[in-house]
């Protein structure tokens, strides 16, 4: 099984240190003057946030990354405007832009993804989210309860898939109607962006089985994961799909001990419990209706002594960002001889897309390329759709 490794851009501020410190990188954080690099952003600054954001891309690209992940979220810079701007920064490096079928129509998705791919060559990945809080969903403008959410991005893909592989496509559906449009021309020459979603709900779980080229999850203990990717397989068995493969967000501190990077960790946690950021994690999480993860059960909202260590749910993965509210929340912590074997136990299980960051991005960037990808080397495959990939098309809702 071939491995490879995307990292991440931070959208909505970097976090050398937590979220809102006037000490980091941009323009994102709590008012006040900032005393980070590029803090004081004004239309005409000859370097912006985003400019930074193309170092730390052309940083992943020149460390070996195979591409990076952009978060959607109402809080950040939107992906696909950010992912565009890059692309002409680099000239490798793929773009996982996320976002939701609530944003576009899938014409206006399928037309805006095949320029894309053209004037690319072909860089593009879907993430297809559905949002996980009901209240934030509410406040962008979208209503639809969340397994609506769900049925409407199933129609979503019927349609978007209809119209890239037919230049005369017909639907009617709940949410979709199509009649006679397709790619034509130059467009038809480009690939449907992979396919990437989450989510654990069953109703996500059954979308990404019918859709997903990748099923990405937030790290968990190595037994939670492979439980959970036992059971994306069955479901997608039941489309016929054999070919679903799986994805892993997790932050990475790794230095040449592993006293060194828990000296790191620490260094986070401390600051976190310090200036009660526990509380206002706590806070956030109320807007929140996704499934927690089950380490995240044993937060305890009201008791801030809860040790460093505690936060262990397995060697070296460490769960403590979550609880000061940095996500995606857990994070490989030791030394690059710690790290890599935490990857390959994670690789055993069947995960073969890596999603992995440090902070501040762009010097981690280096230490992740230097000291942790040659190991994979041997291994490493571009991301790539299989050849013999079946294509479902649907004419009508009840086809």
């Amino acid at each position: 099984m071939s491995i490879e490794f995307f990292t991440r851009l931070p959208l909505h501020g970097e976090t050398q240190f937590l979220p809102g410190d006037p000490r980091n990188r941009g323009d994102w954080h709590a008012g006040g003057p900032s005393t980070g690099a590029v803090s004081g952003f004004a239309v005409g600054d000859h370097f912006t946030y985003i400019d930074y954001l193309g170092q730390i891309a052309r940083a992943a690209e020149i460390n070996g990354f195979g591409g990076a992940l952009m978060v959607n979220a109402p809080t950040g810079e939107e992906p696909w405007t950010v992912c565009s701007l890059l692309a002409r920064e680099t000239r490798t490096l793929k773009f996982v832009t996320a976002f939701q079928p609530y944003h576009y129509t899938p014409w206006v998705a399928v037309q805006q993804a095949a320029t894309y791919q053209r004037a690319t060559g072909n860089r593009l990945v879907w993430n297809i989210i559905n949002g996980g809080s009901d209240a934030i969903q509410r406040q962008v403008g979208d209503f639809e309860d969340h397994d609506q959410r769900y049925a409407r991005a199933t129609e979503f893909m019927d349609v978007v898939r209809g119209y890239w592989h037919n230049e005369q496509f017909h639907y009617e559906g709940t949410y979709y109607r199509a009649e006679g449009g397709g790619l034509r021309g130059p467009l038809k020459k480009a690939e449907l962006p992979l396919i990437c979603t989450a989510g654990s709900s069953v109703a996500a779980r059954e979308f990404a089985a019918k859709h997903a080229d990748f099923y990405l999850m937030r790290a968990e203990h190595p037994d939670e994961i492979a439980a959970l990717i036992a059971d994306i397989r069955a479901r997608a068995l039941k489309w016929g799909r054999t070919d679903i493969r799986f994805g892993l967000s997790i932050d990475v501190i790794a230095r040449e001990t592993e006293a060194a990077a828990l000296a790191e960790a620490k260094r986070f946690f401390d600051e976190g419990v310090a200036k009660g950021t526990v509380k206002a994690r706590a806070a956030h999480a109320g807007l929140r209706t996704a499934r927690k993860l089950s380490y995240e059960h044993g937060y305890s909202d009201q008791d801030q002594q809860q040790a460093f260590d505690d936060f262990f749910i397995h060697p070296n993965v460490w769960t403590g960002f979550g609880y000061i509210g940095i996500p995606p929340g857990c994070a490989l912590v030791g030394s690059y001889t710690n790290v890599v074997a935490r990857i390959r136990e994670y690789h055993g299980i069947g995960v073969d897309l890596f999603f992995l960051a440090g902070y501040p991005h762009l010097e981690e960037a280096y230490r992740i390329g230097e000291h942790i990808l040659p190991h994979f080397r041997a291994q490493r495959a571009a991301l790539a759709r299989p050849a013999a990939e079946p294509v479902q098309l649907h004419a009508s809702n009840g086809a």
